[in-house]
C-alpha cells in the first residue's frame, strides 16, 4: 500500500467512525431535507416493554369458503407463520407469537410500539392482492364501449389521492357491491393472486415521478398465466386490488411476463408496509381483533446493567490482554475494536435490529470474537518479524498469509448464515443476518483497519523497536498423531455419558417449545414481575414467564399480571392462583381462584421454525464440505474432500459436546433448552470451523514446502505446532468475555453463556485433536502417510509477494538466530511456533547454502 492510499484509506475510516459514532449516540427521527435517518434504538420486549394484541379469526367464515375443508388446527398454525413473516420477515424485530388452540386465538406482542393503531393495522390486514381485467373500462384507444371509467380522488380518511372507478350511468363511485357482481365473482376475469408472487417485493421512489411504487415478481406460474393473459388483451385495463380496494387500473401496453410495478400507493411507508404484508403472504380469513393492552418490561434495570457491565469488564479484558500480549499492535487492534462496536451498533440501528437482553450479551460476545482476525495476523507478522523481514515487508507478508485463513473461514460462516436466512424463518433469520453483518465488520475493522493504521506508523521512529511487538513466545513440540485414539477415545468419554443421558431423559424442552398454561390475573393493586417470579420459584415453577400490563385508565383489568409456566391440572392451577393471590385476597372483587381466566397455549419456538434450522443447518454443512473440498484441493477435488468432510465431523462433535452437556445438566440440575440454547447452538454451529481451518490452512502451506523425506502426520504434527498458540489465544478471549457473562451476567443468560463456553471449549479442541486426527487417520488407511519428496510450490499456489513494498532505509528490526543444520528425517520437522515457514523457503528440514567465511591469519 503506498502513502497516498494509505491516507485515502485513513480519510474512508474517519468518514466512517464519524457517522457510525453520530448513528450510536444519537437518539432522534432526522429529517434533512429529503434525507430520512431514524437512529433511535428499539428495545425488546424485556426491556422496554410493548403491546400486546389478542386476535380471533373469523371461522364462520372460512367454513363458509371451504365447505370440504373446515378449519382446524393447520389454519391457526398457518395464521401464525403468516403474522410472524409479517411482523418480523427479517427476523430482528423479536415479537412473541402464541396461540391457543381450544380458542382459535392468537396473541401476538411487539416491542417498542411508537404507533397502536398502524401496528394493528397490519396485524389485521388480510393482504389479498388480486389482478383482475376490467372490460368494464373498455379499451385504451376506444375500440370498446366503456360503462366505468377511473378518477383520481382525495381519501377522505388520508387525504392521499387514489384511483376511484366511477359509474358513467350514475355519474357516482361504483359500490362494493357492483364490483362484487360485475368483477370478485366472475373467475374468467382473475389473472393471478398475491400467491403467484416471489416473496421479493420492494418498495421504493419511481426515479422519474418520485411516487412510491412496488416491484413484484411472479413465480412460473403466475409469470405464464400473466403472460397469457396480457398477450391476450392488450390495449385494456387491468385492475391491481389489495383487500377488494382498487389500487390501480392500468392499460395493457404490452406482453407482461415475470415482473411488474404497483403505483397508486400513497405513502412509501405504505408501499414498504405492503411489501412486508405480501412477501409473508395473504391470510386466509380475517381477523378480529379482541383485546390491546400495553406491557411492561419482563426484566428490570438491574438486570440489564448489571449483563452489560459484566461484558465490559470482559471486553476491558479482551482489550487487556490484546494490549499486553501485541504491544502496538495490540494497542491498534483495541481502536479497530472499538470501531467494530460502533460500525455494528450504527449498522443495527439502521437496519434496525431490536436490541434485547441476550442480543447486548451476543453482540458484546461479537467483539471478543472479533479479535480472532486480528490474533491471526499479529502471530504471521511475529513470525516474518522473527525470520528477519523489513517491518513493511513484515507487515505486508503478515496480512497476505493471515489472509487465506481468515477467508476461508469466514466464508464457512456466511455460507452458514445465508442458508439460515434463505431457509428459516422469524427469529432464525434475524441471528443469521446479524451474525452475516457481524463477520463483514469484523473482516473490514481486523484487516483493512488495523493494515492501515500499522502503515500509519511505521515511518515513526518509535514503531521500529522490536520491544513494541512482543516478539518473544513459546515453542510447542506437541506430538499429537503418536496417541490419536487417545484424543478420540477422550471425545466419546465426554459424549458417550451425554447421549446416555439424552436418553435418560436429560433433554428438558422449556415452555418455549412445548407451551403450556396461561393464566390472566386482575389484582386489585399493582405488583411486579419480580414479585410474582419469586412465589412462582418458590412453588416449584422455575420455568415460568410472568408480563405486567399496567392500564391506570382501563374501565376494568386496570392491574393485570400474565403468568405462563407448564401445562396444570385444575388442581395444580387453583393451588397456584391461591399462592400468587394470597388464597384469592389480591384479586379484584367478584373474582376468585376458580374463575381466574385461563388457557393451553403454544410455545413461543413453533415446530416449524425448529424443522426449517435444522434443515438449514444440514444444508449449510453440506456446502461447507464442498468449498473445502475446492479450497483445500491440492491433490485433486477428491483429496479436498477428506479436509471438508473433518471439518464437518468436528464441527458435529460439538453439537454433541453440548448436546450432551445440556442433557447430563438437565439431570442434574434441571436446566431446560430454551429460545436462547438454539441461539447459542447456531452460534457453535456458526464459528467451529474456523479453528480447524486455521490448522488446515497451515497444513495446506506446508504441503507445498514440504521437507524431504517427512510423513504426512509429522506434517501435520509440525501445522499443529505452530498454530497451537493463536488457536488457544483466539478462544481465551472469547472465553474472557463468557467467564463476565456467567459469572457478573443476570441470571436470565447463564445458562446461554454456559452454552456457548461449552462450545467454544469443545470447538478448540475437536480442531486440534479430533479434525487433524481424523485426518490422518484417513490418510494412513489410503496408505498415503509415508515420507515423500516435497511438493514444489508454483506461481499459482505459492504465497504471493509482490505486494511487498521496499522503502529506502527498510531493515530488518530483528536479527534472526542462526540455526544448526538438522537432519532431515520425520521426527525433526515438527516444527515449532517460533521457527515456522514465514519466508518463501520453508526452514523446517530445509538444506541451506552457508555463506563462506575467510579465515583470519
Amino acid at each position: 500500500m503506498t502513502t497516498s492510499q494509505n491516507r485515502r484509506m485513513l480519510l474512508l475510516i474517519l468518514v466512517l467512525a464519524i457517522f457510525s459514532i453520530f448513528v450510536s449516540v444519537t437518539k432522534r427521527d432526522w429529517h434533512i431535507g429529503p434525507f430520512h435517518l431514524d437512529t433511535r434504538p428499539r428495545y425488546g420486549l424485556d426491556i422496554r416493554g410493548g403491546l400486546r394484541v389478542v386476535l380471533h379469526p373469523d371461522v364462520d367464515l372460512y367454513n363458509k369458503e371451504h365447505p370440504g375443508h373446515p378449519w382446524g388446527p393447520e389454519q391457526l398454525s398457518l395464521v401464525r407463520h403468516i403474522i410472524e413473516n409479517r411482523v418480523n420477515f427479517s427476523g430482528v424485530t423479536e415479537p412473541l407469537i402464541i396461540t391457543r388452540p381450544e380458542t382459535n386465538q392468537i396473541i401476538v406482542e411487539l416491542p417498542g410500539v411508537r404507533d397502536r393503531q398502524a401496528a394493528i393495522n397490519e396485524l389485521k390486514a388480510t393482504a389479498d392482492l388480486r389482478f383482475y381485467l376490467l372490460p368494464q373500462l373498455g379499451s385504451h384507444d376506444n375500440s370498446r364501449p366503456a360503462i366505468w371509467h377511473q378518477e383520481i380522488q382525495k381519501d377522505p380518511k388520508t387525504g392521499a389521492e387514489v384511483d376511484v372507478l366511477i359509474d358513467n350511468q350514475t355519474g357516482k363511485p361504483v359500490t362494493p357491491q357492483e364490483l362484487q357482481e360485475q368483477v370478485f365473482d366472475n373467475p374468467n376475469l382473475l389473472v393471478a393472486t398475491g400467491a403467484d408472487l416471489l416473496p421479493n417485493c420492494e418498495a421504493r421512489l419511481d426515479p422519474i415521478t418520485n411516487k412510491p411504487i412496488l416491484t413484484f415478481q411472479f413465480n412460473d406460474k403466475g409469470s405464464a398465466a400473466f403472460e397469457q393473459a396480457t398477450r391476450a388483451n392488450i390495449g385494456r385495463y387491468l385492475g391491481i386490488f389489495l383487500d377488494n380496494r382498487l389500487l390501480t387500473a392500468p392499460y395493457i401496453e404490452s406482453v407482461i411476463s415475470g415482473q411488474g410495478q404497483i403505483e397508486g400507493i400513497a405513502t412509501l411507508k405504505e408501499a414498504k408496509a405492503l411489501a412486508d404484508e405480501l412477501n409473508a403472504g395473504a391470510l386466509p380469513v380475517p381477523l378480529q381483533l379482541q383485546e390491546v393492552r400495553s406491557l411492561e418490561a419482563t426484566l428490570g434495570q438491574e438486570a440489564v446493567h448489571t449483563t452489560t457491565i459484566a461484558g465490559v469488564w470482559g471486553l476491558v479484558l479482551v482489550l487487556l490482554f490484546m494490549l499486553i500480549w501485541y504491544r502496538l499492535p495490540g494497542l491498534l487492534a483495541d481502536v479497530a475494536l472499538i470501531l467494530y462496536a460502533f460500525f455494528s451498533i450504527a449498522i443495527f440501528k439502521l437496519i434496525p435490529v431490536t436490541f434485547t437482553l441476550p442480543g447486548i450479551a451476543g453482540f458484546i460476545l461479537s467483539i471478543g470474537m472479533a479479535v480472532d482476525a486480528n490474533i491471526l495476523i499479529f502471530e504471521r507478522f511475529k513470525e516474518e518479524l522473527r525470520a528477519g523481514q523489513p517491518l513493511r515487508a513484515a507487515i505486508d507478508a503478515g496480512f497476505n498469509r493471515a489472509f487465506s485463513a481468515i477467508f476461508d473461514s469466514n466464508v464457512c460462516t456466511v455460507i452458514t448464515c445465508c442458508v439460515l436466512y434463505y431457509f428459516g424463518t422469524g427469529p432464525i433469520r434475524g441471528f443469521a443476518l446479524t451474525l452475516g453483518f457481524g463477520v463483514a465488520v469484523s473482516m473490514f475493522t481486523a484487516i483493512t483497519v488495523t493494515r492501515t493504521f500499522l502503515f500509519a506508523l511505521v515511518n515513526f521512529d518509535f514503531a521500529r523497536n522490536e520491544k513494541m511487538y512482543g516478539l518473544s513466545d513459546r515453542a510447542w513440540n506437541l506430538h499429537v498423531m503418536r496417541l490419536p485414539w487417545l484424543w478420540l477415545g477422550i471425545s466419546a468419554l465426554v459424549i458417550v455419558p451425554g447421549m446416555i443421558a439424552w436418553g435418560m431423559g436429560g433433554i428438558k424442552p422449556s415452555i418455549d417449545f412445548k407451551g403450556g398454561t396461561e393464566i390472566t390475573l386482575s389484582y386489585k393493586t399493582p405488583h411486579t414481575a419480580a414479585e410474582i417470579e419469586r412465589i412462582l420459584i418458590q412453588n416449584g415453577y422455575k420455568d415460568s414467564r410472568v408480563v405486567i400490563s399496567e392500564e391506570p385508565n382501563a374501565p376494568i383489568d386496570k392491574h393485570l399480571a400474565i403468568v405462563t409456566t407448564r401445562r396444570l391440572t385444575n388442581d395444580q392451577r387453583i393451588q397456584l392462583i391461591d399462592a400468587l393471590t394470597h388464597n384469592g385476597a389480591d384479586l379484584v372483587p367478584g373474582t376468585s381462584p376458580a374463575t381466574v381466566p385461563y388457557a393451553d397455549v403454544s410455545g413461543t419456538v413453533s415446530r416449524q421454525l425448529t424443522e426449517d434450522a435444522v434443515k438449514a443447518v444440514i444444508i449449510a454443512e453440506l456446502l461447507i464440505v464442498f468449498y473445502l473440498a475446492f479450497r483445500f484441493a491440492i491433490g485433486g477435488f477428491l483429496e479436498g474432500l477428506q479436509y471438508g468432510i473433518c471439518a464437518v465431523l468436528a464441527l458435529i462433535h460439538d453439537v454433541a459436546v453440548l448436546w450432551g452437556s445440556f442433557a447430563i445438566l438437565g439431570l442434574l440440575y434441571n436446566w431446560q433448552i430454551d429460545s436462547l440454547f438454539v441461539t447459542a447452538m447456531l452460534t457453535v454451529i456458526g464459528f467451529s470451523v474456523h479453528d480447524t481451518i486455521i490448522i488446515f490452512d497451515r497444513i495446506r502451506e506446508n504441503l507445498l514446502h514440504r521437507a524431504r523425506g517427512e510423513t504426512f502426520s509429522s506434517l501435520v504434527d509440525r501445522s499443529i505446532n505452530q498454530t497451537f498458540s493463536r488457536s488457544i489465544k483466539t478462544s481465551f478471549t472469547v472465553i474472557l468475555v463468557l467467564l463476565a457473562l456467567f459469572i457478573f451476567g443476570s441470571s436470565e443468560i447463564h445458562q446461554f453463556a454456559a452454552a456457548l463456553l461449552i462450545g467454544i471449549i469443545s470447538g478448540t479442541y475437536s480442531s486440534i485433536f479430533n479434525a487433524s486426527v481424523l485426518l490422518v487417520l484417513w490418510k494412513r488407511f489410503r496408505g498415503q502417510d509415508k515420507a515423500v519428496a516435497p511438493i514444489l510450490a508454483t506461481p499459482s499456489t505459492s504465497v504471493s509477494t509482490k505486494s511487498v513494498l521496499s522503502v529506502p532505509g527498510d531493515r530488518p528490526i530483528v536479527t534472526p538466530k542462526a540455526e544448526p543444520e538438522v537432519a532431515t528425517t520425520p521426527a525433526s520437522t515438527s516444527g515449532t511456533e517460533s521457527g515456522t515457514t514465514g519466508s518463501t523457503e520453508n526452514k523446517a528440514g530445509a538444506r541451506r547454502r552457508r555463506p563462506v567465511r575467510r579465515r583470519r591469519m
